[in-house]
């Protein structure tokens, strides 16, 4: 049995309409926080902003995991990214007319995080339904380059077509690329799945059976915590990247793509490391990677030098992909398919929503405070509790 998940048809299949679909993503992403800067020039307003990307994971994470164990996992993906390209599309033509002020803005990027939060359930257990139980941390760590190879080349391009086009060429863009997924979940085989042990029963029991599983499974229990740590006070900082690359470098959408790409770039070399071996990984390299890369934030908050900070993206990059896609295999390996649904939507709603969590709190206080000793602070938490949570 070849171990390599690109052996399998249907998963290669998968994997490059995610990827067409993943540059459309950060295209859109890299766009959105350029216009809410340009709209506002307030960093509580890019707070917001990527607050409404990832609350409706938090909100309702829980629910989509639960549908995304009881639904046909292919015809949800195909609902769900049908319904993202029209909002993209909607945005971007509305965006060309001159029709969208910031409230415009955050209504429209809620209602994409609420699509993007019922699809992360969905996609996390669509991977493990395409390969053999052998090729699953390849294909996590497979998807994970994809992902962060978008992070690379996708901010890049986001940057020329704003710079050339407009925002509304890239909302426009990102609509299109969901045709790819699309696309590609339609003729993919899915491997049949052992049988439900129970029928279905009262949603908000399921929701409770699927929290009750991770809580008491130890090691599922402390990566989460982990993940939550990482997210807060480590993701939620970097959201603050459109004011950093215009307000502290001076660098405009182009410094932000830059940024961006940096830390695609160092994702890139966390998931080609992880594809090829993973015998060293485990719950504690995980919890050191959060350590880290709390010193690397605070290194990053104090600084005011453009090309000194693209290294130092480049080393979170790797150290956050490290915890990011680490903790996603070692949760995949360990889960019950019976409850895979409801586990998955948990890491999506803490990863997604810790992130939520964190750039409303830090978009708020570098408002009050100012914006790289918000950061400073952010990353010396994030090695602290991070470190505390090691101890226990």
């Amino acid at each position: 049995m070849n171990n390599s998940a690109l052996s399998n048809r249907s998963f290669l299949v998968y994997l490059i309409g995610s990827t067409v679909s993943l540059h459309g993503l950060w295209i859109y992403r890299v766009a959105l926080g350029w216009f809410t800067w340009e709209l506002t020039g307030s960093e509580f307003w890019v707070g917001i902003i990527a607050f409404t990307q990832f609350a409706p994971a938090v909100l309702f994470g829980p629910l989509f995991g639960v549908l995304a164990d009881r639904v046909d996992r292919r015809k949800a993906s195909i609902v769900i990214n049908s319904l993202s390209a029209i909002n993209m599309l909607l945005l971007g033509a509305s965006a060309w007319f001159g029709l969208v002020g910031i409230i415009v803005l955050t209504a429209q990027s809620l209602i994409q995080g609420a699509l993007d939060g019922a699809h992360t359930p969905v996609r996390m257990t669509l991977v493990p339904n395409l390969v053999e139980k052998t090729q699953l941390q390849s294909a996590i760590a497979s998807a994970s380059i994809s992902f962060n190879v978008s992070r690379f080349v996708g901010p890049a391009v986001a940057g020329f077509v704003i710079a050339t086009s407009g925002v509304s060429t890239a909302f426009a863009i990102n609509g299109i690329s969901y045709l790819a997924i699309i696309a590609a979940v339609a003729v993919i085989e899915l491997r049949p799945t052992a049988p439900r042990s129970k029928q279905p029963g009262d949603v908000w029991a399921e929701l409770l059976d699927g929290v009750r599983y991770a809580v008491t499974h130890k090691t599922i229990r402390g990566l989460l915590i982990t993940v939550a740590v990482a997210s807060i006070f480590g993701r939620g900082a970097l959201e603050m990247m459109p004011a950093f690359a215009d307000a502290i470098y001076e660098r405009g959408a182009a410094g932000l793509a830059t940024l961006t790409a940096a830390i695609g770039v160092g994702a890139i070399m966390s998931g080609l490391v992880l594809a090829r071996n993973t015998a060293w990984l485990n719950s504690n390299v995980v919890g050191l990677s959060v350590v880290v890369a709390g010193v690397l934030i605070t290194m990053f908050g104090a600084n005011s030098d453009f090309w000194l900070a693209v290294p130092l993206v480049v080393l979170l990059g790797i150290i956050l992909s490290l915890c990011g896609v680490g903790s996603q295999i070692l949760i995949q390996t360990l889960v019950e398919e019976e409850v895979r649904g409801r586990v998955s939507s948990l890491w999506g709603m803490i990863a997604f929503g810790g992130t939520a969590f964190g750039s409303l709190i830090v978009g708020w206080a570098s408002a009050e405070f100012g914006l790289q000793i918000t950061v400073v602070i952010s990353g010396i938490f994030c090695s602290a509790v991070a470190s505390l949570v090691r101890v226990r």
